[in-house]
């Protein structure tokens, strides 16, 4: 068994988890500027340095229980509130496309899927949001992977393999897809789109644009998609700067078991200023401090030029 599956599996089912996030609030409407916090929250203490730090230690793969209890913590540290059917259904999304991967995962390794998620779901954050984040992450990989000898690598593989063993939910997405079967199975990687199956680890939802009520009314996605996103706290609401989370470690040794730690959630964001939008419900809105651009320095200096005139 490896003993570096964990950080594999938190960090891609934490991205996959992202993914439907996104599209929920995308889907629903949500104002953009509480969309980009509930992105925001949940990405800062996903790849939060510290939280990678102790992922990246060897042990044994962490529990089905403990990863899933701390990816809903991770969840809850947004404004958005996922009730326990909700992280039940969005579990079993983030599981089986995350199988699904693995299992067609022929021309591309561990690694590659990795990187591509963590990737893919830089693109989906606002602007201001501080992508040293996602590159101390990829670091974290792209060190293990120069370290890791051919042995290392297939027992990466068949921890994973088995550590998914047991999850065999029908996902309507992978359905209508051709990418699973009525039956649960997944479909051979030979007739499967060369788009889709090039690209491990990119945001499956985009592939995605029509909907059978046939595949709705046969699997788990309807309910829990449609009615994924709990109540979204008004942006204003005040939350700590703050998230603990206890860490998926076991090494026989009962005070790492029980081991927490608090991470800052301010690190995901660079030079920010909030506005107050509306003084009746203090939703705010972000506007990034970023450097100005050549045309509008020369249309500053133009416009000051005119005015001493």
């Amino acid at each position: 068994m490896s003993h570096f599956a964990t950080p594999f599996i938190v960090v891609n089912l934490g991205c996959e988890m992202i993914y439907v996030i996104d599209q929920r609030l995308k889907t629903q409407h949500i104002p953009l500027d509480k969309a980009e916090r509930v992105l925001t929250d949940i990405v800062t203490v996903l790849l939060h340095p510290k939280l990678m730090e102790e992922l990246f230690i060897p042990q044994p793969v962490a529990t089905h229980a403990v990863i899933k209890q701390l990816l809903q913590d991770i969840s809850a540290s947004s404004i958005m509130k996922l009730d326990d059917y909700s992280m039940s259904k969005l579990w079993d999304l983030m599981t089986m496309i995350f199988k699904w991967q693995l299992s067609v995962a022929i021309n591309q390794n561990i690694f590659d899927i990795s990187r591509r998620h963590l990737r893919s779901v830089n693109k989906l954050m606002p602007q201001y949001f501080a992508t040293c984040i996602f590159e101390d992450a990829l670091r974290k990989f792209e060190s293990l992977s120069n370290t890791f000898t051919d042995d290392d690598y297939n027992g990466l593989c068949n921890t994973l393999i088995l550590w998914f063993s047991e999850y065999h939910t029908k996902i309507s997405v992978l359905l209508r897809l051709g990418l699973q079967k009525k039956d649960g199975t997944f479909s051979m990687p030979s007739t499967l789109n060369t788009a889709v199956l090039m690209n491990l680890g990119e945001n499956i939802y985009k592939y995605d644009s029509k909907k059978s009520e046939e595949y709705e009314s046969s699997c788990i996605e309807t309910s829990e998609i449609s009615y994924l996103l709990g109540s979204v706290e008004k942006v204003g609401s005040c939350k700590p700067n703050y998230v603990k989370l206890q860490l998926p470690i076991d090494l026989g040794n009962e005070k790492i078991k029980n081991k927490t730690i608090n991470l800052d959630k301010n690190i995901g964001q660079t030079n920010i200023t909030a506005h107050i939008k509306n003084k009746n419900n203090m939703d705010l809105t972000y506007t990034a401090n970023l450097p100005s651009s050549p045309q509008q320095d020369l249309i500053k200096m133009l416009g000051e030029t005119f005015k001493d005139d």
